[in-house]
């Protein structure tokens, strides 16, 4: 006899092992229209990306995930927290290095978080194996920030970038596109300034 799961089982299930692999926090919307889509239209059309032609290129998806994945119904979207101290780690002892964008200090996080995100996909495919699944990490045509912000992850701050609860602004995002439906996260995260002593946990 199959035994059906239901989107709210299912879900709290996907959240334990996003988190079981590394993600410091997982976040569930219904797939539609992005917010901002039309704000970022404009901006396109009036040159403001400037040299960036491939946001022209990806406009249309950017704006629609169907066009992404065609039926999809969720979207989860990941975050990970690569806060790693004050100190750039060193390869060598005697290794002289320049300053390095605090993000650049591990691996490419592009291939860290779509390792993860491939692995959940692996996971969620094993236990629902007519789900179709798209990993999407910065260089797939993803309204990252505006999605995570709709998922609740947070919220979008002064500076364009995304300010989670629980770790400011660092972390890196990404998505899973799913053609199944999920119990989903309404609660959005309030537009609500940082404390002046915030200070990012340690992973």
């Amino acid at each position: 006899m199959t035994v059906q799961i239901s989107p709210a089982e299912l879900r709290a299930q996907l959240v334990s092992f996003a988190r079981k692999i590394g993600f410091h926090s997982c976040r569930i919307a219904a797939c539609g229209g992005p917010a901002h889509a039309a704000q970022f239209r404009e901006w396109l059309h009036e040159g403001a990306h400037g040299e960036m032609n491939y946001m022209e290129r990806g406009e249309e998806k950017r704006c629609d995930p169907q066009k992404v994945l065609p039926g999809a119904r969720s979207i989860v979207v990941l975050a990970l927290n690569y806060f790693q101290g004050e100190q750039a780690p060193r390869r060598s002892a005697t290794a002289a290095t320049g300053k390095i964008a605090r993000y650049a200090w591990g691996d490419d996080y592009h291939e860290v978080v779509g390792s993860k995100l491939s692995s959940l996909l692996a996971w969620i495919k094993k236990e629902i194996p007519q789900a179709e699944g798209k990993v999407c990490v910065d260089i797939q045509p993803v309204m990252d920030k505006a999605w995570a912000a709709r998922a609740g992850l947070g919220w979008i701050g002064k500076h364009t970038n995304l300010i989670t609860p629980e770790y400011g602004s660092w972390v890196f995002i990404g998505e899973l596109l799913l053609s199944i439906e999920l119990a989903y996260d309404d609660e959005l995260v309030a537009d609500d300034p940082v404390p002046t002593d915030f200070a990012p946990p340690a992973p």
